[in-house]
């Protein structure tokens, strides 16, 4: 399938504005993607003509909205190529989905002496809430280092696992590095040895297809604005086996069965059970749009498109003096750097001057920081309607700062 740029850059009208009298290149996709209009259009319309509350109403606005956000749990599903429509829980993100397993299965299985495997070039969100179950249940926290070359030590994994090993949690695509780890390979070899595991696809969901039954795992995550959906929600793929063996996470209304003062509560069966409260179905229909608009260019060709881009970014960044470039050469959807001595913040705010927009910072991955013994890094990442002229500014503007600061 061809791969029509100006088309695409078109779908999104914030594409469109000047930052300090330059046009915008938005190169902090990785952070939060900007919506296509008919993302926009799906959550306005769905506020404008058919807002209600959904599960349990007799009217129509409600049985309306609920058959449109159950629509988006099949689409969903399809879109993982998940078996069951059973198996795909609404959240909020991928941190709240990888609390969610933490808080219900981890608090649920974890024994003092058992062992959670994570990666060194994990996010926070896959750190923190696996210190935090092993912290109460006197379980241990293991990682799997990295290699000179910003990918996973692979022959460590044989050394970290033993009989007490009972998780293994792993990005599909590193936040900072754009390193893609072998999931498939490390899901297989996790569960020849008897482990759960859990695969964090924040930053791999928009750049191609995932297929959870390829994969092989019990737990897949994202979040629906990093695929240029609505902020504040996000998927939990989870195998339906283990989900009905998980307890709640949340207590309230939706995900009960039944609820007695003297006799207690019995819960719903999954995917409800994890769904308390009312849910978010403005942000859910949107994400549905978001899905099915990535599905209508072709995850083929954008993932074809996007590698293009990536490899002429890294050709002409080479071009740039003292720009240290941080990870391997293969990469997807992101390039961390720093500029000579120059701190990241500054180098961010330069490069805001001329209208490019970078993240600079920790990127919520502080070992990975200290691994490479720096406070900071800057980040320029690529999605579907970046542009080898983005590149250049980019190029340029950095080249730029280096002439007017020096190295």
């Amino acid at each position: 399938m061809s791969f029509d740029l100006a088309r695409v850059r078109a779908d999104f009208p914030l594409l469109t504005r000047e930052v300090n009298g330059q046009p915008l290149a938005y190169l902090d996709s990785a952070a939060s993607a900007q919506k296509p209009q008919v993302v926009i259009d799906a959550e306005s319309q769905f506020y404008e003509h058919g807002y209600a509350a959904v599960h349990r109403g007799i009217h129509t606005l409600s049985a309306e909205a609920t058959t449109e956000m159950e629509n988006v749990r099949v689409q969903a599903a399809r879109f993982l190529n998940a078996p069951s429509t059973e198996e795909i829980v609404f959240v909020k993100g991928t941190t709240e989905a990888i609390n969610l397993v933490a808080n219900s299965w981890g608090s649920s299985q974890l024994q003092p002496g058992d062992n959670i495997i994570i990666t060194e070039m994990e996010h926070h969100a896959n750190i923190v809430p696996w210190q935090m179950v092993a912290q109460r249940t006197g379980a241990e926290v293991r990682f799997i280092p990295l290699n000179a070359d910003g990918e996973l030590d692979l022959a460590k994994l044989p050394e970290l696992i033993d009989s007490r090993s009972r998780l293994l949690a792993v990005t599909q695509v590193s936040n900072v590095l754009g390193t893609v780890n072998p999931v498939k390979a490390l899901v297989a070899q996790a569960k020849a040895a008897g482990l759960v595991t859990l695969i964090d696809g924040a930053q791999a969901i928009m750049h191609g297809q995932v297929d959870v039954q390829d994969i092989g795992c019990d737990f897949y995550v994202f979040s629906g604005h990093k695929i240029y959906g609505p902020t504040g929600i996000g998927i939990l793929y989870g195998r339906k086996a283990l989900l009905d063996q998980m307890p709640p996470w949340e207590g309230g209304g939706s995900m009960i069965a039944t609820v007695s003062l003297t006799e207690g509560t019995t819960y719903a069966a999954v995917p409800g059970r994890f769904e308390a409260g009312t849910p978010n179905t403005g942000a859910i229909i949107g994400l549905g749009a978001a899905l099915k608009y990535v599905t209508d260019l072709g995850l083929d060709a954008i993932q074809q498109r996007e590698q293009q881009l990536m490899h002429y970014a890294m050709d002409k960044l080479a071009s740039v003096p003292d720009l240290v470039i941080y990870g391997p050469q293969e990469r997807s959807g992101v390039i961390a750097f720093n500029l000579g001595k120059h701190h990241a913040y500054d180098v961010g705010s330069f490069l805001d001057q001329y209208g490019i927009a970078i993240r600079t910072g920790h990127h919520c991955a502080m070992p990975l920081m200290q691994h490479y013994g720096v406070p900071a890094m800057c980040r320029a990442s690529f999605v579907l309607y970046n542009s080898e002229e983005e590149v250049d500014r980019l190029a340029a503007g950095l080249i730029r700062i280096h002439r007017l600061l020096g190295g």
